[in-house]
């Protein structure tokens, strides 16, 4: 399955490519990015490229996970600002989404997970989804009010430490 390029009026979702992870691994090296997973190192550009070399083949090993990931770039200044990503499993699309340090609170998450919602919704990826769902650490304001803007609402399943929210796709 092929990611299609999406854009917004700010920025181009670009599909992942490894020739990303030199531009990205300073972008996503600050610690302060990784406040709420304290255990989880700074990618290095080996670590960066070897991960980016697993997730443009698009799929798992054992091809029950699609995976679509994008680079947000700006348009305006054609800075990289973040990534977001989506990992569908069946019919339900789990959303990511991490922006650099200078380029949060913006609004380039929202729009761009929202551009992800959206091609989910109106099938433009190709893959029909009946639920959309995120994990987010618990205060983690940031992440839950891009969230909530996505029309994602908290549940009472917890993941790996995280919060599960979800939106049904007749509800968008």
């Amino acid at each position: 399955m092929t990611t299609p390029p999406l854009q917004t009026e700010r920025l181009s979702l670009e599909p992942l490519e490894v020739s990303h992870a030199a531009e990205m691994v300073e972008l996503l090296a600050p610690r302060s990015l990784y406040a709420f997973y304290p255990e989880e190192p700074s990618p290095s550009l080996v670590e960066l490229t070897e991960r980016y070399e697993r997730q443009v083949r698009g799929q798992s090993a054992d091809g029950t996970q699609v995976w679509h990931n994008w680079i947000l770039r700006e348009r305006s200044s054609g800075l990289a600002v973040g990534f977001v990503q989506a990992t569908v499993i069946g019919d339900t699309a789990e959303l990511a989404w991490v922006l650099g340090e200078a380029h949060q609170r913006k609004g380039f998450a929202t729009e761009a997970a929202t551009t992800v919602r959206d091609a989910f919704t109106t099938e433009t990826i190709g893959i029909p989804v009946t639920s959309l769902i995120a994990h987010i650490a618990p205060g983690h304001t940031g992440s839950e009010s891009v969230a909530q803007r996505l029309g994602l609402r908290p549940t009472e399943i917890w993941y790996d430490g995280e919060i599960r929210w979800h939106l049904s796709v007749s509800d968008s």
